[in-house]
């Protein structure tokens, strides 16, 4: 019997007659090890090549037909995959900006609209940051800065119900709270760090807590019905020819026991509010300063609003608040404001040249500072954040 011609058997080992076809250069193999070793000699992938030239011929049969087909499916999968990660899981872009980059939307005929299409939470903000003089810078779409970010607009208030950063510098501990722009801030810290307290309960302290709470409200109401009780009998009491509480030998007014245990019990006073920023100083992160700088800090007093204190001031899409000990010295990190300005020769910050809606790019925004609470009843709508 006659040997096979070696162009009939596995280009590889020169033994075995083939099984196997590369897809991208077609060498025929008999088994993986030889297909592997093919791959390392020739430096070859193995993946087919969808643009690789094909004879008219073999256009017009099945197999030219699927390897068109498939060309053209494997792109759209791809297209798929890639707005799935950037819209629903990394949340880079809109699923409305996605589809403007597609159809070719003029940004001029965008900007135009801009201002019509804002909810009318946004244009109160708007309007009430171009009175204050208050610049907001934002951050791009997706950006964990701005993710975070849940200011928004308050009816009943009828102010600014800002996202605060607060950095606790004794603990290092750093959280995010809601603060209404008509409050002092040292209440509005207080409130945080009280609801930042509740988050922070374990389930039976919750517990406890909330049955406090029902005792205490039982008692007032108890209270409460006793003092609308003796009100009544007081004003229905029999009216005598003959004073009940005085004397008519001696014309001395006699206040027996019986008399003033029958005058309820003052109502109990509720516990006072924890205040948490009593013994405490507050101070406003400048942003754009040099890195080779300390962080530079603004004073903040805390019984004005932020209202007051963010007046002609830039912020990084919401407030950055550190607060220290009253008696903690400034670590050597920081630097105030008025030492910043003496030794750069900048003038303190103005904006009135900016206009405090406008959003800035990735260049203009802190979108790596490190890391919502629920928003507040009376705020419903016109958020900043997206």
């Amino acid at each position: 019997m006659a040997d096979p011609l070696l162009s009939s058997l596995c280009t590889i080992c020169r033994i075995q007659t083939p099984k196997y076809k590369c897809p991208r250069c077609a060498v025929q193999t008999c088994s993986l090890p030889c297909s592997r070793r093919h791959k390392l000699w020739s430096e070859c992938n193995g993946v087919r090549d969808p643009t690789i030239y094909k004879p008219t011929s073999e256009l017009y049969t099945p197999s030219g037909v699927d390897h068109d087909y498939n060309f053209i499916h494997s792109i759209e999968a791809r297209v798929e995959r890639t707005e799935k990660e950037i819209v629903e899981e990394r949340g880079l872009v809109r699923k409305a900006e996605l589809k403007a980059a597609r159809t070719g939307e003029d940004e001029r005929d965008k900007r135009k609209s801009k201002g019509r299409n804002l909810a009318p939470g946004e244009m109160a903000i708007d309007k009430c940051l171009r009175s204050m003089g208050t610049s907001v810078v934002r951050a791009p779409e997706g950006m964990k800065r701005r993710k975070e970010n849940t200011t928004n607009w308050s009816k009943n208030q009828r102010c600014i119900n800002w996202q605060v950063e607060y950095f606790k510098e004794e603990s290092k501990e750093r959280f995010l709270a809601r603060a209404m722009g008509n409050k002092p801030l040292g209440s509005c810290y207080d409130e945080a760090c009280e609801m930042e307290k509740r988050a922070n309960l374990t389930p039976e302290e919750l517990k406890a807590l909330k049955k406090r709470k029902a005792e205490q409200q039982k008692q007032r109401e108890k209270v409460g019905k006793r003092v609308k009780l003796s009100n009544a009998d007081a004003s229905s009491f029999p009216i005598t020819a003959e004073p009940i509480l005085q004397d008519p030998r001696t014309s001395t007014w006699n206040i027996s026991p019986e008399a003033e245990s029958e005058n309820p019990e003052p109502p109990a006073q509720d516990k006072p509010a924890p205040t948490y920023s009593q013994d405490k100083k507050f101070y406003l992160v400048r942003p754009y300063t040099p890195s080779s700088m300390p962080k530079v800090l603004v004073p903040l007093d805390a019984s004005k609003s932020l209202s007051e204190l963010l007046k002609k001031r830039l912020v990084l899409e919401y407030p950055t608040i550190y607060v220290f000990h009253q008696t903690m010295p400034l670590p050597d990190d920081f630097m105030l404001e008025k030492d910043f300005l003496r030794k750069t020769g900048q003038p303190a910050f103005d904006s009135s040249d900016d206009d405090s809606s406008e959003e800035s790019g990735s260049d203009g925004a802190d979108s790596d500072t490190s890391s919502s609470g629920d928003s507040d009843s009376s705020s419903e709508e016109g958020e900043i954040a997206s």
